[in-house]
C-alpha cells in the first residue's frame, strides 16, 4: 500500500506530464511514468528521510501550504492527511536548503569565464520611454471617444500637456506619475498596445487605440535601441545561473552517497 505522499506525488506526476491520474495512462505512458516515478520516489525518500523529524519551522509549513493548496484542493484528504502531505514536503524543502548551502560558490574565473563565452545573451533589449492616457468606458462610447480625441489634440499641440492631462482624466494608476510608465520592453503591454507602441517613432503620439479597458493614448517619447547589458549586472547573472548548476550537481552527487538511495 503507497504511503500518503506517494499517493499524491504519483497524481501530480501524472497531472503535471499527461493531465490524466495514473491509473488513466496508455501503456506506452505508463512506462515512461514508472521510469520517472521510480526516480522521483527515490529522490523524495531520501530528502525527507535525511530531513528527519525535528520540528519544522512554522515559516516553511506556511510556504509549503500555500504552495500546495491548490494542488490538494484538486483531491479528497481529511484534515490530517492534508497535514502529513504538507509535513513530508516541508521537510524535502529544509534537506534541499541544506544540501544546497553545501554546494561550492562559483569563483570570479569561472563567472568571467562563462559570460564571455555567452556574452552574446546578455543583451537588453530595445526599450521605448513610454506614456500612457486611459479612459475607461461606461455606457457612452462615443462620448468618450470624443473626449479621447480631444485630449490626443492638445497633447500634439505640446507633449508638455500629456502630464497634466494624464493627472486629470487618465484612469490607469500611471497618472500619479502624470502618465509615465518609464522604460517598456516588449511583453510587458497588451497586444494591441505594444503592437502600437513599438511601431512609432520617437516622440511619437498614437492615435486612440480601443482594448477592454476603453481608450488608449501612448506617447512614445524616446527610443532605446538593444544593446550589451551592462557587465557588472551580467555578471551577477552568470553567479546565480552557475550557482544554481553548482547546487543542482551537488544534490545529484548527495543522492549517490550510500544511505541516501531512498530504500
Amino acid at each position: 500500500m503507497p504511503e500518503l505522499w506517494e499517493r499524491f506525488s504519483r497524481q501530480q506526476l501524472a497531472q503535471s506530464r499527461w493531465q490524466c491520474s495514473p491509473e488513466a495512462l496508455s501503456v506506452s505512458q505508463q512506462a515512461e511514468f514508472h521510469r520517472l516515478w521510480q526516480r522521483q520516489r527515490k529522490m523524495e525518500c531520501a530528502l525527507a528521510g535525511a530531513a528527519g523529524n525535528d520540528p519544522i519551522p512554522e515559516k516553511h509549513l506556511i510556504s509549503v501550504t500555500t504552495s500546495l493548496s491548490p494542488l490538494l484542493a484538486e483531491q479528497v484528504f481529511s484534515d490530517a492527511e492534508r497535514t502529513s502531505i504538507i509535513q513530508h514536503h516541508a521537510r524535502m524543502e529544509i534537506q534541499l536548503a541544506r544540501v544546497a548551502e553545501q554546494a561550492p560558490a562559483p569563483d570570479e574565473l569561472q563567472v568571467l569565464a562563462w559570460y564571455r563565452q555567452h556574452q552574446d545573451k546578455f543583451m537588453r533589449p530595445e526599450q521605448r520611454l513610454c506614456w500612457h492616457l486611459l479612459l475607461t468606458t461606461d455606457n457612452d462610447r462615443p462620448a468618450m471617444y470624443h473626449q479621447i480625441q480631444q485630449l490626443r489634440q492638445q497633447i500634439i499641440t505640446s507633449r508638455q500637456h500629456f502630464n497634466s492631462l494624464a493627472q486629470r482624466w487618465s484612469h490607469c494608476p500611471s497618472a500619479l506619475e502624470g502618465g509615465r510608465m518609464g522604460w517598456i520592453s516588449r511583453g510587458l503591454l497588451f497586444p494591441e498596445l505594444e503592437s502600437v507602441l513599438f511601431a512609432m517613432k520617437p516622440n511619437g503620439v498614437s492615435h486612440p487605440i480601443e482594448t477592454q479597458l476603453g481608450w488608449h493614448l501612448l506617447w512614445c517619447e524616446m527610443i532605446r535601441p538593444p544593446a550589451p547589458m551592462e557587465q557588472n549586472a551580467a555578471l551577477t547573472q552568470v553567479r546565480t545561473i552557475l550557482t544554481r548548476q553548482n547546487q543542482q550537481q551537488w544534490l545529484r552527487q548527495w543522492l549517490k552517497l550510500p544511505g541516501c538511495n531512498g530504500g
